[in-house]
């Protein structure tokens, strides 16, 4: 391993040195395929084991993951051992590309004028999910730039195609709109850059009006995180409005 791709720390939790040494070895040669540097590795078993591992972080979806980023002091990956090794590749590869683009914790604490988002109490939940999505979304274009879009099909095939929702019912009601449409985007925004010419098709599922917003806002993404963030929060706003009936 070159001096460029560090582990500064590599915790166990609840794994052996000898069953880690394959995830281990795996982590540092998607670290230099990502060209991300200078990360820490925790590999964990168990859903108890990542809870602990994850403490104040830990939150009821943690458990969907196969792995996870954290951008505490330094870029942080959490690496689960029970899951299945497709998707641990994928998902390797994934965070690691969180690493390389969101290792920082302003990239977790984006906020938006109220404004923008007059959610009321749903506003953070909205907004947290809005953010993750542009944050894969960024990982996902950063990824197939590289030549690497082939690494996320597991993920890809676990995602889609979309959960089917009672979207003429959700339209009466603002709140669980914002809801449901902002957990949508993220499947969608972190498919986009992986798909063929015709996404609608392969994202079948959402409100078709829904999917053409999505696709035209991501045109529009910069290489600014926050102000990416900011964009789609205010225009996921509109949208919502002519959404609802």
């Amino acid at each position: 391993m070159t001096s460029k791709h560090l582990l500064p720390v590599i915790r166990l939790v609840g794994v052996s040195p000898r069953e880690a040494l394959p995830v281990i070895e795996l982590v540092e040669r998607t670290s230099r395929e990502v060209t991300v540097e200078r990360f820490n590795l925790v590999v964990v078993r168990g859903g108890e084991n990542l809870r602990e591992v994850l403490g104040d972080y830990w939150t009821p979806e943690s458990s969907d993951f196969y792995a996870l980023h954290i951008a505490l002091e330094s870029p942080t990956i959490v690496v689960r051992l029970d899951v299945p090794k497709d998707l641990l590749t994928a998902s390797v590869y994934h965070e690691l590309g969180h690493a390389k683009l969101h290792g920082h914790r302003r990239y977790y604490e984006i906020s938006v004028p109220r404004d923008d988002l007059p959610l009321r109490n749903a506003a953070p939940k909205v907004l947290y999910l809005l953010s993750i999505a542009v944050k894969d979304y960024e990982v996902s274009s950063y990824l197939a730039k590289r030549g690497l879009a082939h690494t996320q099909w597991p993920l890809v095939k676990e995602m889609l195609p979309l959960d089917p929702l009672p979207w003429e019912e959700l339209r009466r009601n603002k709140l669980a709109s914002a809801l449901a449409l902002a957990a949508q985007l993220k499947p969608i925004f972190f498919s986009l850059p992986l798909l063929s010419e015709d996404p609608v098709r392969d994202l079948s599922g959402a409100p078709e009006e829904f999917l053409e917003w999505a696709i035209k806002m991501a045109e529009k993404l910069g290489k600014d995180t926050i102000q990416n963030v900011r964009l789609v929060a205010r225009s996921f706003s509109h949208f919502l409005n002519s959404f609802v009936r």
